[in-house]
């Protein structure tokens, strides 16, 4: 045994030594170096005696304050049989490990930390959501605050939260924004259902990603959540993800009207509409087979009041196409209709109308005043669409769509449903 290690077996078999050390310890780490002085105003008559032993006979001391120089203890070690052993030695033999000062610590925890975050960047490299991992950690904001204090309290596990959220904003970019529930969202990727609910440090961290692809600047209140979930085509609730429509009806399997919406066709009066309500129905249609579709709520509340004259219907899906819209258009192609959809010249409104396109028969979807003719004729946002929202354009896969898709690109402006009512309405006068 080195001399280091001969006294500290020496100081745990007297306990009186005891605090003593941890004094020493504490000053080391803090200091990073043997200095100062060490001061017991507690001290028994026992540690008092245990250092007289150690020190003595040049000093003497007595309960209840025992105060002494951090030097003359390491002269005590050097005037001793073990006096090849350094205080740090012997510090580092009785608590059986390797002393770093609170410097040291710092940097060791730093490393470590830039190790983590490299490790991350590497893994998920050329993802989608490496965009978003590489300006949070570049930029310190989009959830850094989350997956620091995660990581200070927990390393693993903000290793592994990390792996999820990545997994769920991939999982969105890879099935092409298809709907779905935020419960079966985390239950695919977990196993619970309730992983990314907004109330939850991986909730939290998920909104965070999607508020950077959105663009947005906080997250204040649960219409800005949902806004956000919306976006990334996340429903929260099934019941309240509804869809409008107008003059429509909706039969099952075996041919029977859907005698609530019947209702609503009577009358020509609007409906909201929930997967659920429509669970069991397999088809639906307008009179005519022709349907008009706008992702706008107010626009279709405009068109509401020159449809009463018609015979075809009208739905709005509030933006995004989610689980009931895509389950609505569904049921009208099956009932042999045809739907012309009109939506906003912005990289999203684009990315739904190509969707509709891709999914249905060639002529089964129309766009509907979403051409390059419209868009170069209505007045153009003052906004400068982002490098990161063009992006989206560049998926766009339609022919119909291309053209116009290009010129957004280029002139960088968003247009808008809303000023191009006056043709709508004349479109549908004139059908």
């Amino acid at each position: 045994m080195s001399d280091a290690e001969q006294l500290a077996a020496v100081f745990k078999a007297d306990k009186r030594f005891h605090r003593i050390l941890d004094l020493l310890l504490e000053k080391y780490e803090s200091y990073g170096e043997h200095k100062g002085k060490i001061t017991l105003k507690d001290a028994t008559a026992g540690e008092c005696e245990a250092l007289n032993s150690f020190i003595a006979p040049r000093i003497f001391y007595k309960p209840p304050v025992l105060s002494f120089r951090v030097k003359e203890f390491e002269v005590a070690i050097k005037d001793s049989r073990y006096s090849s052993a350094s205080l740090k030695a012997v510090l580092e033999a009785y608590y059986d490990k390797t002393l770093f000062t609170s410097v040291e610590k710092k940097q060791i925890r730093l490393t470590k930390y830039e190790a983590f975050e490299k490790r991350n960047l590497d893994k998920y490299k050329e993802m989608p959501c490496s965009e978003w991992l590489e300006h949070m950690f570049r930029k310190k904001c989009c959830g850094y605050a989350v997956v620091i204090n995660e990581y200070k309290s927990n390393s693993c596990g903000c290793e592994k939260l990390l792996e999820n959220v990545c997994r769920a904003v991939n999982e969105r970019f890879d099935s092409d924004f298809d709907p779905i529930q935020l419960a079966v969202l985390g239950a695919n990727i977990t196993g619970d259902s309730h992983y990314f609910d907004s109330d939850n440090t991986s909730g939290k961290l998920l909104l965070s990603a999607i508020a950077f692809y959105a663009e947005a600047e906080s997250i204040k209140n649960a219409s800005d959540r949902q806004s956000l979930y919306d976006f990334f085509h996340i429903e929260t609730n099934p019941i309240f993800a509804a869809a409008a429509v107008l003059q429509i009806r909706f039969f099952d399997g075996e041919g029977k009207e859907h005698p609530g919406f019947a209702k609503f066709a009577d009358m020509k009066e609007p409906a909201l509409i929930s997967d659920i309500n429509i669970r069991k129905m397999e088809r639906a249609e307008s009179a005519d087979r022709i349907i008009y579709a706008v992702e706008n709520p107010s626009v279709f509340s405009v068109l509401v009041n020159y449809m009463a004259d018609t015979d075809s219907g009208l739905i709005c899906t509030f933006g995004q196409i989610k689980t009931v819209g895509k389950r609505l258009t569904d049921m009208l192609i099956n009932g042999g209709c045809t739907i012309y959809y009109a939506g906003d010249f912005d990289p999203e409104g684009m990315q739904i109308a190509d969707k509709l396109l891709s999914r249905y028969p060639l002529g089964k979807v129309v766009p509907w005043r979403m051409s390059l003719k419209d868009y170069k004729g209505v007045q153009k946002s003052n906004d400068i669409i982002s490098q990161k929202r063009l992006n989206i354009l560049k998926k766009i896969k339609s022919e119909l769509l291309l053209e116009v898709a290009r010129s957004i690109e280029k002139e960088k402006r968003a247009a808008y449903q809303e000023l191009l009512i006056d043709k709508m309405i004349r479109d549908i006068l004139k059908n």
